[in-house]
């Protein structure tokens, strides 16, 4: 079964049960904030234009959208990111704090302003390439529901960050189109340990609905 088909699988055995739905829903709002912090946090003041600054906001009111989600569904045990209430939260921040990284060793030769604008670059475009892989199957998955359509924002908002990416990526990055399939393969391996541990951690739920 490949990647797509297993996301498919589990979302359908997540989004049965209402708990395990708000859980998703929270550890994805989670991976925003993340994302949010690691951009301000890497970032140095002198460096930070206003389109880093843009994105840094709209992940932070995507991690807002998605805990108020959680909250809708599951109550207001999800207004927190204990680990009870995340799904899977220890491998998911581990995935992205992975990828982070392995993007990072990539550039230890540059200088430190250069490696950290390239590592935000590249460890962006393969998040918001994987996020609106994620999102869009989940989106599929609620058939219209009112949850979907809170998600279109989001997904609009996803597919303009990648676009800009790209466009930096091809300008700032001379070896883009050699070292694109290498970092593909980097993050496609973190995210199939990151679907093994979910296949794990949903088994007894998808035995015993």
């Amino acid at each position: 079964m490949n990647t797509q088909a297993r996301l498919e699988a589990l979302i359908g055995t997540i989004v049965k049960d209402a708990q395990l739905h708000a859980r998703w829903l929270n550890t994805f709002s989670f991976l925003e904030y993340v994302g949010f912090r690691k951009i301000v946090k890497s970032q140095k003041a002198e460096a930070l234009n206003a389109t880093i600054l843009t994105h840094a906001v709209e992940e932070g009111r995507h991690a807002l959208r998605l805990k108020k989600l959680a909250m809708q569904i599951g109550g207001p045990a999800f207004e927190t990111y204990a680990a009870d209430v995340l799904l899977c939260g220890e491998e998911a921040e581990d995935y992205f704090q992975s990828l982070d990284h392995q993007c990072e060793a990539q550039f230890s030769e540059y200088g430190e302003q250069e490696c950290a604008r390239l590592t935000y670059l590249y460890v962006t475009w393969l998040v918001e390439r994987r996020a609106l892989e994620v999102y869009g199957l989940y989106k599929s998955a609620l058939a219209g529901t009112e949850i979907a359509q809170k998600l279109d924002g989001l997904l609009t908002e996803e597919i303009g960050h990648l676009r800009q990416v790209e466009s930096e990526l091809a300008i700032s990055d001379p070896q883009h189109a050699a070292r694109a399939p290498l970092v593909i393969g980097l993050e496609a391996r973190l995210y199939e340990t990151f679907l093994g541990a979910l296949d794990t951690a949903l088994t007894p739920q998808a035995a015993h609905p």
